[in-house]
């Protein structure tokens, strides 16, 4: 009898929310169904039997080690480097290993107590050296990126894309996926539009307030342009990566950037920055285009332009673009989680984790 007790960052309602289904939040917590018994311990969250597989068992700081040892866990897993980490990592059990996920690069997102945690997961290359700089066991700190279901999300046929043809009845249509926020760079997307002409449309998805860019879309005369979208259904979201002539996010700052293999997936010509982690697996001109000068609306609009209407171009990414992320498939990245799971309970019967080994490295 295998139980794990998971910690998520956010309350499940709150994925919900974002669009994630309940079938893929179940397999998200318990990929393959590895563990006989998963716990949700959070003061986020009420009691519940059940819970998207999970028995939800509301529990604060303060409790967690009575629970872990009532609960019988053999492991306990937060989801990211900050609130959770804490309550995982400072109140261990001595024989329970802690397991953290890191899904960000902000350094303010990881609190100094991942030190304590026996193992991390880091979904990219570029976070794994933010966590390196506070948890010094780099042996203990493993890759795990995120996963993109390969049967929601893939290219969609033309029929199919119609009602957005009509909807947004531009000739070149560019699509933003992301939060609302200054890392996402949508301003200079919004910039870069002025440029690019009458012929050009942003549909703009994702949570938060939009008054900053509505306002900035009105300055730069490019409104009737312009379309924000608070979110689209992860199901849908294929259909608009498939319809869109380009999909250009510019971020400034990314922890995996799952919307790029998303897009990639559907075989979307993407555009966007080059920086880690995205230019870690997209490549320019082969499966993707990335822009050096990601702040300067002239460049961007530039690679955008490159993107929607240069047919050689465009043919060859396509070509490319699923192919090239197949390694981030669902399947592949639930058996590589499943594998460090085991691997840790292996480390865990050979007494390679205890309350005194991360001291030394603090």
């Amino acid at each position: 009898m295998k139980r794990l007790a998971v910690i998520p960052s956010d309350p499940i309602d709150a994925y919900i929310k974002k669009g994630f289904s309940k079938n893929k939040l179940e397999d998200y917590y318990n990929p393959c169904k590895f563990f006989d018994e998963v716990y949700l311990l959070s003061p986020l969250e009420q009691d519940n039997s059940n819970l998207l597989g999970m028995k939800v068992v509301r529990t604060q700081a303060k409790d967690m080690k009575k629970r872990l040892r009532e609960l019988n866990v053999d492991i306990v897993r937060a989801y990211g480097g900050y609130w959770a980490c804490d309550m995982a990592c400072n109140n261990k059990v001595d024989g329970v290993p802690v397991v953290v996920s890191v899904h960000d690069k902000r350094p303010e997102l990881l609190y100094k107590s991942i030190k304590k945690a026996d193992v991390v997961f880091c979904v990219s290359e570029v976070v794994r050296k933010i966590v390196q700089t506070k948890h010094k066991k780099t042996d203990r700190i493993w890759i795990l990126p995120n996963r993109v279901n390969f049967n929601v999300v893939h290219p969609v046929q033309k029929e199919k894309l119609v009602d957005l043809n009509n909807k947004y009845p531009f000739k070149y249509r560019i699509l933003h996926v992301g939060r609302k926020v200054v890392e996402k760079n949508l301003d200079t997307l919004i910039k870069a539009l002025k440029i690019l002409g009458d012929d050009y449309c942003i549909i703009a998805t994702g949570r938060g307030n939009n008054d900053e860019y509505v306002r900035l879309a009105e300055k730069q005369g490019v409104t009737k342009q312009c379309f924000f979208l608070e979110s689209i259904k992860n199901e849908d979201l294929a259909r608009y990566y498939s319809w869109a002539d380009c999909m250009c996010t510019p971020s400034r700052l990314e922890g995996f950037g799952v919307v790029f293999i998303e897009a990639l997936a559907c075989e979307s010509i993407v555009v966007t920055s080059d920086i880690a982690p995205m230019n870690e697996y997209i490549k320019n001109m082969i499966n993707g285009l990335l822009v050096k000068d990601y702040e300067n609306p002239q460049a961007l609009a530039q690679m955008i332009k490159l993107a929607c209407t240069n047919g050689k171009v465009r043919e060859s990414l396509k070509r490319n673009a699923r192919k090239s992320v197949e390694e981030f498939e669902k399947s592949r990245i639930d058996n590589l989680e499943v594998s460090y799971y085991q691997k840790v309970l292996e480390m865990n019967q050979n007494k390679e984790f205890n309350l005194s080994f991360w001291g030394k490295y603090i």
